[in-house]
């Protein structure tokens, strides 16, 4: 019951603080950013749609043609390739001696 009573406690001033400053730049504000957080979340579910469904092609694409074993021979050279960046960056750096 507490919580029913807090909840309607926050409506109420949720309504006066929009009674209070209807149209003026603080509610538009709040609208215009609502709007934008919308939009952008509409964006980024339709880009991750569009990545499974070209993922999807992909696969299937690889499975029909019988790339499979190419595609996954590829992705095994890119990673080494990072792997050997990596190690020989790291064994490039020298500790340098301060002058006294």
């Amino acid at each position: 019951m507490a919580n029913v009573e807090r909840l309607t406690k926050r409506v109420k001033e949720m309504e006066k603080w929009i009674a209070d400053n209807e149209g003026g730049p603080t509610l538009n504000n709040m609208n215009y950013l609502i709007t934008s957080l919308h939009n952008t979340t509409e964006y980024a579910q339709n880009m991750d749609k569009q990545f499974n469904a070209q993922r999807n092609l992909l696969a299937e694409f690889l499975g029909k043609e019988e790339l499979t074993k190419e595609w996954n021979e590829f992705l095994q050279t890119k990673e080494d390739e990072k792997n050997a960046v990596q190690e020989e960056t790291t064994e490039e750096e020298s500790v340098q001696e301060e002058e006294e």
